[in-house]
């Protein structure tokens, strides 16, 4: 039973996709864009979470600053290794070097991934659907190359969840969001 849950927990497919796709052009192209995408798309969520509620601008500020201290810390511990890179791979360039050759426990693209899911079912900015439907190929396509293992996007979804819990009890106070929301509004050109 322990063997049958270790090997689920740290499931890799039999093909180095991460291999593959770095000895090939479009391939790298592929796994930078993949990457990075996800950070394009969840600024986007939080510009419309921003504009709709700007006090959740605090909520996301530290929620990402949770997220970002107990990712690196943890990764340091160096529980294992990234599985593409246990093969000897190399970091594909446009990746940034340091970040890879770490530990993989917890995935930080799905501990923001979920608090940005949780904040969107509290204030609905965005259809539920369509954010599935960006969301989940994107960090599938994480585990499928070898950045992670299904136990690395599991601890980031317990990670994501009880950062959002205490993130979304932070209020700041009025005058700090009217300061939030004039700033918001001459970044992003809204009168």
């Amino acid at each position: 039973m322990f063997h049958m849950l270790k090997k689920l927990l740290f499931w890799q497919p039999k093909k180095d996709y991460y291999h593959f796709l770095s000895n090939h052009s479009l391939g790298k192209n592929l796994l930078v864009s993949t990457n990075y995408l996800i950070w394009v798309f969840l600024f986007y969520v939080s510009y419309l979470l921003i504009k709709n509620q700007t006090n959740i601008f605090w909520q996301l500020l530290i929620a990402t600053i949770a997220s970002e201290v107990i990712e690196k810390i943890l990764k340091l511990k160096d529980y294992w290794k990234r599985p593409a890179f246990t093969n000897g791979n190399q970091v594909a360039r446009g990746l940034i070097k340091a970040w890879y050759t770490k530990g993989s426990f917890p995935s930080g693209h799905t501990i923001k991934a979920v608090f940005f899911l949780l904040f969107i079912l509290q204030y609905p900015v965005i259809s539920l659907p369509f954010f599935l439907l960006v969301i989940i190929p994107l960090l599938a396509i994480r585990v499928l190359i070898g950045f992670h293992y299904p136990i690395d996007v599991l601890g980031g979804i317990v990670f994501g969840i009880v950062i959002w819990f205490f993130a979304r009890l932070i209020s700041a106070p009025l005058w700090l969001n009217q300061i939030t929301t004039s700033i918001f509004n001459l970044v992003f050109f809204i009168h």
